[in-house]
């Protein structure tokens, strides 16, 4: 076990740590604060390595999560109907939290980083990539409804979840990792470091946390399964 990985190991036990008693506090600290914090590695990791067309990728995917963010609130779809609560603060027209893209764009950075790095095959890439999204989520959402981030206004048998929700995550990932690929050359996504996926492995540890705290077993469960496989990823495939 190399030094990059004990280091991964540590934050993510302080991370869930964190996690853990940020259910007992559940306000404004422990939701914008730690959502910026966490989406700054892998922001700089791409523009690190791809300045001008990383910029332009996280602007796009920005807009693109707000905008279909509010679409589902609006229409329903691709998420179902659902409504944000004030933690993630200012709501821009009055519908999706200004905060929403530093939560889902640094995300989307990290699964693809990972496939990239496992698989050779574009398609093969995307399908991971994809799967590592909606997977997160299966962790990520049941811990944001026991923040209370956002309420579902038909309610579904997983934590109050509705199963719309995991085809949009898919349907959105899909778009969001062909963007990535269109706008990233090969050669920058070979150069991504171990903070390409901070934000995707140390949020996904501040869920176990949450979720442990809150007795909701399946998505924390489901959690330590993934964290284990980034810490494989990280271990195998990632520099410092």
């Amino acid at each position: 076990m190399n030094v990059k990985t004990i280091i991964l190991i540590l934050l993510s036990g302080l991370m869930a740590f964190i996690g853990y008693y940020a259910l007992m506090v559940k306000d404004d600290y422990f939701s914008i604060v730690p959502m910026l914090f966490l989406a700054a590695p892998a922001y700089y990791d791409l523009l690190r390595v791809e300045f001008k067309r990383g910029l332009l990728l996280i602007l796009i995917l920005s807009v693109y999560a707000t905008g279909i963010e509010a679409l589902s609130i609006v229409t329903s779809f691709p998420y179902g109907s659902f409504n944000y609560n004030a933690q993630l603060g200012y709501k821009l027209f009055d519908l999706v939290p200004w905060a929403v893209s530093f939560g889902w764009v640094p995300l989307v950075i990290g699964a693809f980083a990972v496939s990239t790095r496992v698989f050779d095959k574009k398609l093969v890439q995307i399908v991971l990539g994809v799967g590592l999204l909606v997977f997160a989520d299966l962790i990520l959402d049941p811990g944001a409804v026991l923040m209370t981030f956002w309420t579902w206004n038909n309610p579904g048998v997983y934590y109050t979840i509705p199963f719309t929700n995991y085809l949009g995550w898919g349907f959105s990932s899909i778009i969001g990792g062909l963007i990535f690929y269109c706008l990233i050359p090969k050669k920058a996504t070979d150069n991504l470091s171990i903070f390409s996926v901070l934000t995707l492995s140390l949020g996904n540890a501040f869920w176990i946390g949450v979720t442990l705290s809150g007795g909701y077993w399946i998505p924390c469960m489901l959690g330590i399964l993934l964290q284990f496989f980034m810490i494989y990823a990280v271990d195998q495939k990632f520099d410092l």
